[in-house]
């Protein structure tokens, strides 16, 4: 699936979501802007990095979705949406802690939570490395400039 993350305004984004086999949808405006390292980037990037099959970008390619562009069976997406949320709860959660722990060593972000100090593992470390060259290409986006970051679907259960 195609994941795109556009710049609206000047502290804002969204995030589009299009595909073969997934649910066309759009979170506008997205939460967590940073000048450097929006959330929802970093989440993606955590997630396809370490491997977090149910996080947030996981569950859309298993059929959930942010904001459906479509209004044809949007029940049904959103009961299908809500199903995968309590099903990966323990993926979701620990997506958001590694992005939390990952912006903490990275430090770079405004979004950056202050964890403890600990040695970063190798794995956390080429987050880090991703985040830079991500970050570099974000960071120069113009208003109404967008990067497109592929996901590659797993298999449906």
């Amino acid at each position: 699936m195609e994941v795109t993350f556009t710049r609206t305004g000047d502290r804002r984004y969204k995030v589009t979501v299009h595909g073969s086999g997934v649910v066309a949808s759009t979170m506008d405006p997205a939460p967590g802007y940073d000048s450097l390292m929006p959330h929802d980037l970093a989440h993606f990037i955590v997630e396809k990095e370490l491997g977090i099959k149910g996080g947030v970008f996981g569950q859309i390619a298993l059929g959930g979705a942010f904001r459906p562009e479509v209004e044809k069976k949007k029940r049904k997406i959103l009961r299908r949406k809500s199903k995968l949320a309590n099903e990966y709860r323990d993926d979701a959660l620990l997506s958001e802690r590694m992005v939390a722990q990952s912006c903490s060593v990275w430090g770079k972000t405004e979004n950056a939570a202050k964890l403890p100090d600990a040695t970063p593992d190798e794995k956390i470390m080429s987050v880090c490395r991703k985040f830079d060259r991500v970050s570099s290409e974000w960071s120069k986006l113009p208003v109404g400039g967008s990067i497109t970051l592929t996901w590659e679907s797993r298999t449906k259960r």
